[in-house]
C-alpha cells in the first residue's frame, strides 16, 4: 500500500449532548497512529456550529473552529448522542455536513450521528447502521436506507456508518486500514489495547503460536495475499507462504479461501 505523508484532515463536529464516546474513541484511535509513527497521518479537529462551550454529558469541551472559520476535512466524522428532531431540523448543521461532504474523502457516522448524514441526503439508497435505539427514526429520516442490524459498522466506500458509541472506534479502524495500512491498524489496537488484534498480539508476546498456515491444498489463486492488512502472505515455488513474524492470525484470509487450504491455530 503506498501510504503517503501528507497528513489526513479528521474534522470531527461537536454539538450539545453529544456522546463522549462517540467523538473520543475514533479521535483515540486515529491519534494513537500519530503517536506510533515517525510522521503524523492524522490531522485531528473539532468543529462546532458556534463558538463556545460544548456539553457532552456534562463533559465540558470547546471545539477548535466553528462553520465561519473551521478548514475542509477529508475525513468529516459526525457522533451521535443527543440527536432530538431540533437538532436534525438545524439547517446550519445540516447544510455544512452537505458542504463539507462535497470535498470530504470519506464520511464516517457514529451511533445516531447517522441521521444528520441521513438528513443531508448522504445515505440514500445505501446501507447503514446506528444504535439499535435508532434503527427505525433513521428508516423514517429516509426511507430508501437499508438498516444493517446488529454490525458494528457499514463500510460503503467513502461513507462509513458505525452501530453505537463504542462501534466508533471499530469504525476508525477500518478507516485506518484503509488510509495507513496494517501496521498503522496494528499500532493503533495495540496502544489502546483493543479487539481481536491486541488479543493476537497478547498471545504471540506469551510464546503462543498465532500465526496461520497454508497446506497443500493451495491452488495459488492468490486471494489470500490480496486482503492480508499485514502483508504477510508471499508466493512460494509450490503455494503461497504466511511469514510467521508478520501474521497475528486474524485476517479475512482463511474465510476467503476457496479450498480451505488456511490453516489457524486460533479457538
Amino acid at each position: 500500500m503506498d501510504i503517503t505523508r501528507v497528513a489526513k484532515k479528521v474534522g470531527i463536529l461537536l454539538f450539545d449532548g453529544v456522546e463522549p464516546m462517540d467523538f473520543v474513541g475514533p479521535y483515540e484511535a486515529f491519534i494513537s497512529v500519530n503517536i506510533a509513527s515517525p510522521f503524523a497521518h492524522y490531522d485531528l479537529f473539532t468543529v462546532s456550529e458556534k463558538k463556545g462551550d460544548i456539553n457532552s454529558k456534562g463533559l465540558v469541551v470547546k471545539a477548535d473552529y466553528d462553520f465561519t472559520d473551521c478548514p475542509q476535512a477529508d475525513i468529516l466524522v459526525i457522533p451521535g448522542g443527543k440527536v432530538t428532531p431540533e437538532l436534525l431540523c438545524n439547517d446550519n448543521i445540516i447544510n455544512w455536513i452537505k458542504s463539507q461532504s462535497k470535498n470530504a474523502n470519506m464520511v464516517f457516522s457514529i451511533c445516531n450521528g447517522a441521521g444528520l448524514i441521513a438528513k443531508a441526503g448522504l445515505l440514500k439508497g445505501l446501507s447503514a447502521t446506528t444504535h439499535h435505539f435508532f434503527y427505525d427514526t433513521l428508516a423514517e429520516i429516509d426511507p430508501t436506507i437499508h438498516i444493517v442490524k446488529g454490525e458494528r459498522f457499514v463500510d460503503n466506500g467513502n461513507i462509513i456508518t458505525a452501530g453505537g458509541v463504542s462501534a466508533g472506534i471499530d469504525g476508525a479502524l477500518s478507516i485506518i486500514l484503509k488510509v495507513s495500512g496494517g501496521e498503522a491498524l496494528r499500532n493503533a489496537c495495540e496502544s489502546m489495547e483493543y479487539g481481536p488484534i491486541w488479543k493476537s498480539i497478547k498471545k504471540k508476546q506469551a510464546g503462543q503460536d498465532v500465526f496461520r498456515k497454508i497446506n497443500k491444498d493451495c491452488i495459488k489463486c492468490g486471494k489470500c495475499a490480496k486482503v492480508c492488512p499485514f502483508n504477510a502472505v508471499h508466493e512460494g515455488e509450490t503455494k503461497y507462504e504466511i511469514d510467521p513474524q508478520k501474521c497475528i492470525g486474524i485476517g479475512p484470509c482463511a474465510e476467503l479461501c476457496p479450498v480451505g487450504a488456511i490453516e489457524s491455530p486460533i479457538d
